[in-house]
């Protein structure tokens, strides 16, 4: 894999002295984290802790804050090395402003296996474009709603 690479599991063994206790997943998952994050320092020390970073089934992680898909588009950029790391990604509310982050390895692209697979975001696009279709770029915009102080419309 080319290009750039932020701080991940190096950071993580080195400052969490795990250099012997964490799982092929954990090292694949620290890296994701950090290049999602640009760096997984800037994520909670207190929280990254708290993960077990040995487990070689799955890694949970809480993460506090939003996450989306345009301004930071942390969400797309987790969406986009997840799967080409082959690496299941699966959000859910662990309370209010925190999310929990479960990640799963895949092992491969293909197969009837659907807890073995994770397929390429290409074949994912062409195949949510044949469910859904095209959004046309030049769709007419909304109007802006208006709001009184009362906050009504």
């Amino acid at each position: 894999m080319s290009g750039i690479r932020y701080s991940g599991a190096g950071w993580i063994k080195s400052n969490f002295k795990l250099e012997s206790s964490i799982s092929p997943l954990g090292e694949t998952v620290a890296d994701l984290l950090g290049d999602v994050f640009l760096g997984i320092y800037h994520l909670s020390s207190s929280a990254l802790k708290k993960v077990e970073w040995s487990n070689p089934r799955f890694i949970s992680f809480v993460y506090f804050g939003n996450i989306a898909t345009v301004d930071d588009n942390a969400l797309t950029r987790l969406l986009v090395l997840a799967h080409d790391r082959l690496v299941r990604v699966e959000i859910t509310g662990a309370a209010n402003k925190y999310l929990r982050i479960l990640f799963h390895q895949r092992h491969n692209r293909s197969g009837s296996e659907y807890w073995d697979r994770c397929p390429g975001l290409d074949h994912q696009i062409s195949t949510i474009r044949d469910h859904y279709g095209s959004v046309s770029l030049d769709a007419p915009k909304a109007d802006p709603v208006q709001v009184n102080e009362e906050g009504k419309q």
